[in-house]
Order: C-alpha cells, then sequence, then structure tokens
C-alpha cells in the first residue's frame, strides 16, 4: 500500500478505515506537561486532517518520544519561540505524535530519525520531511519552504484543471 493511500484510510478519507482508526491518538511529548510550548498541537491525526480540509492549510507531523533528547530540545527551543508557535498557528494544523506510540504512522511516512516533522497537504500528499533539530531560524526557513512547495502544487494543479 502507498503512502497517501495509507493516509487516505489513515484519515477517514478513504474506505476500510475500521480498526486504524484506533491507531490515530496522538499523544502530546513531554512539553505539553511541562507547558513550555504554545502550539496548539492536535491530540489526533484524524482531527488534524480533518482541520486542514477545512481550513485548507498543511498539516504539520512532529514525531518524538519521551527518551529522545533532540525532540525535547526541538520543543523547549524551537516550538516555544513566540514567533514561530504563531507562525505555525496561523499557517498549519499542528499535530505531535509519539514515535514509539504511533509506529505503524511513522513507518508509512518513513519517518527514520527523531525528531522528524513530516508536512502533508490536507489530501495527505507529502510536501516535505525534515530531520533532526533545527534552531527557531533554521525551522521558520523550513515552514517557509513548505508553504512555497505548496503553493507551487497549487498553482500547478490549477493549470492542469483549466486545460
Amino acid at each position: 500500500m502507498d503512502r497517501r493511500t495509507f493516509c487516505q484510510q489513515l484519515l477517514g478519507t478513504g474506505i476500510g478505515v475500521g480498526s486504524m482508526l484506533q491507531l490515530i491518538d496522538a499523544v502530546p511529548i513531554a512539553s505539553a506537561a511541562t507547558g513550555a510550548t504554545k502550539v496548539p498541537w492536535q491530540k489526533s491525526l484524524k482531527a488534524a486532517q480533518k482541520l486542514a480540509l477545512q481550513q485548507d492549510k498543511p498539516m504539520m507531523v512532529v514525531f518524538g518520544a519521551s527518551w529522545c533528547t533532540y525532540c525535547h530540545k526541538l520543543d523547549r527551543e524551537t516550538f516555544a519561540d513566540k514567533r514561530i508557535a504563531t507562525f505555525i498557528e496561523r499557517e498549519f494544523i499542528p499535530v505531535h505524535l509519539d514515535f514509539d506510540k504511533e509506529p505503524k504512522i511513522a513507518k508509512i511516512l518513513e519517518v527514520e530519525r527523531l525528531p522528524c516533522t513530516v508536512f502533508l497537504t490536507p489530501q495527505a500528499d507529502l510536501l516535505l520531511r525534515s530531520e533532526g533539530f533545527a534552531n527557531a531560524k533554521d525551522f521558520q526557513s523550513t515552514l517557509s519552504s513548505v508553504l512555497d512547495k505548496r503553493t507551487e502544487i497549487q498553482q500547478v494543479r490549477a493549470s492542469t484543471i483549466s486545460r
């Protein structure tokens, strides 16, 4: 099964959702407990995808783990940056998944290193995958690149439809 088909089924936009919906409940990593982050994390991938479709925003899916030092550093330093948190809230639907609790989703989205951030269109098309820690400045650049790529995809689709 390819990534898009799996994501559509997992997110409830395809057929055969059934028991896969049980995989969706996301658990925010330690940052939520410490109150360090201001990013409005979604707790389920299904809810995030529904919001992404309603608001026409890309999803930002962050994979971390309780044992991952750089995941905590990303939460504590990058996502706690007010400018980054505000930008993410305005432009993306953010969801935080625990790598250990969501292995099937991580495998389909080809998450191999932590932390890992996967950006998807509301229709579950891959926009970008970013692995490892990034400071606020570098992460801002990544966020801008994602929005640029999404704009390019939308323009290509629009020109294809109008032909």
